[in-house]
């Protein structure tokens, strides 16, 4: 059993109802989902809770508090504690810190999850700080895996070991990176995500979690910030037309979502066509140039802070403002998952057809009702997947992805439709200039998410967050938005 012990802020987060704390409800669900995990409260946390509580409020919060387990051991203060807390005590606060802190330094508990960063100073004072975690870290390191279906597209994850440096994939990479042969065999246990055509290599992604003090930076001119980051250490794609490249994007800011990275970073040489067009990609995805490592290598770097460019959105990909204007696009089922493979219904018959609109991540719908509706760049996007077949569009019809507007595009005939969403359009050729009308106009769009909860019509009318069967593209409010966020238990890391 591994016994929880939760500091006052902690419960006040969870019990209050007046305070909020992004990530307080899936530190819960971590420790609640755990057979081997128990929570706790020291005594001294539920007299401080309830002091100053009256009457009704003080019932309600003493039944809330039956969910806890009490610490029953009454401790001594250890006096290795005692020594080296009392330079640094300054009320009566600190005296009650370190009595919860001597639960974790004298054994009696194995964690502490705490928002309090003198205790957090304390507790590196007494080395016990991989014991003594904030909710962002306890998640981190206790983060239920959320698995990405990359399997779909061809793309899985190998052990380094499997893959075979012999090959002619790696030869630039052994010439222009010094001791890259060490480092692949050293990687030999760890995992990397790997694109194979008839069994050959034709791209590789490795991602390294680079923790505070891993690593001083030293090397690199101006040093790197101090923080959590994740190091995209290979990233090669020898294969063109597929949009792998986009793919591998998307798996890079999902894990630095998961790992709670304050950052992304790559060093790169910039001496080949290859990577200066590497370079550009990604700063469109909002990388900037930081420094320089060693004499020649560059160095890039993407913050991940929630916060929106209107102007260019794959610049702060994948976040998305709840705030701005959002809009359902009804889409018919044939088309549904050749656009949006992640988004596939679990009953659902479906190929990979190894086509670029698959794998990418800026796809384009295309309208023919003119601007009734008019999306701007930057406005929200929901998919409503259509009816199937002859079952009832109530039961059958769902809202199922989030996506943003990248740009609007208005073709000026067929040719030019063609042209604009070709690889990125579940559409053939000859199907775009049948369709094509003075009407016609194109959403570019960047593919964000899949509800984990798919909402079928029903629910959504239920839920006041449709009153008719979409039809194009039809606007709704931020209201309606957020209650398909909660309902479709959308990844709140996502949401600005």
């Amino acid at each position: 059993m591994i016994k929880i012990l939760l500091d006052t802020n902690i419960v006040v987060y969870r019990e209050s109802d007046n305070v909020f704390k992004e990530n307080i409800g899936y530190l819960y669900n971590i420790i609640d989902n755990n057979p081997d995990m128990v929570k706790f409260i020291h005594p001294v946390i539920k007299t401080e809770l309830l002091q100053n509580m009256y009457n009704q409020k003080r019932k309600q919060l003493l039944e809330r508090l039956k969910s806890y387990n009490l610490m029953d051991k009454r401790t001594k203060l250890h006096p290795s504690l005692i020594n080296i807390t009392k330079s640094i005590n300054k009320d009566e606060n600190d005296a009650i810190d370190d009595i919860i802190l001597n639960e974790i330094y004298c054994g009696n508990a194995d964690i502490l999850i705490t928002e309090d960063k003198k205790i957090k100073q304390k507790s590196l004072s007494l080395n016990i700080a991989n014991k003594v975690q904030t909710i962002e870290e306890f998640i981190y390191k206790n983060r239920l895996i959320k698995k990405v279906n990359h399997n779909i597209l061809d793309i899985f994850k190998v052990k380094m070991k499997d893959l075979d440096i012999e090959d002619s994939f790696f030869d630039d990479l052994k010439i222009n990176y010094s001791g890259f042969e060490s480092w692949f065999r050293r990687k030999g246990e760890e995992e990397a995500y790997c694109y194979k055509e008839n069994g050959k290599l034709l791209a590789l992604l490795f991602l390294k979690n680079e923790e505070v003090g891993d690593d001083d930076y030293s090397d690199i001119k101006p040093r790197l910030r101090m923080n959590r980051k994740l190091k995209i250490s290979t990233f090669k794609v020898d294969v063109k037309g597929k949009k792998i490249g986009e793919r591998f994007m998307k798996i890079i800011f999902d894990q630095a979502r998961y790992s709670f990275a304050k950052e992304v970073y790559v060093t790169i040489f910039a001496n080949d066509d290859n990577k200066r067009n590497l370079i550009a990609y990604l700063e469109k995805f909002g990388f900037k140039y930081w420094g320089i490592k060693g004499e020649k290598e560059l160095v890039y770097v993407r913050l991940m802070k929630k916060e929106m460019d209107i102007s260019s959105p794959l610049r702060s990909y994948p976040y998305i403002n709840s705030q701005n204007d959002t809009y359902v696009l009804a889409i018919n089922p044939r088309y549904h998952t050749y656009l949006l493979p992640d988004s596939k219904l679990k009953r659902e018959v479906y190929k990979n057809q190894n086509v670029s609109v698959e794998y990418a991540i800026n796809k384009y719908y295309i309208s023919h009702a003119g601007f009734l509706e008019k999306p701007k760049i930057g406005d929200n996007i929901v998919f409503y997947r259509t009816k199937q077949g002859n079952i009832p569009a109530k039961y059958s019809s769902v809202i199922t992805t989030i996506g943003i507007v990248t740009n609007i595009i208005i073709p000026t005939n067929a040719e030019e439709l063609c042209k604009v969403v070709k690889n990125k359009s579940v559409f053939t050729e000859q199907e775009l200039k049948n369709s094509y009308k003075s009407s016609t106009y194109i959403i570019e769009f960047a593919y964000i998410t899949t509800l984990e909860t798919k909402l079928t019509y029903e629910v959504c009318e239920k839920n006041g967050i449709l009153n008719d069967f979409p039809r194009g593209v039809n606007k709704i409010t931020s209201d309606q938005f957020k209650k398909i966020i909660e309902l479709g238990e959308v990844d709140t890391s996502l949401i600005i």
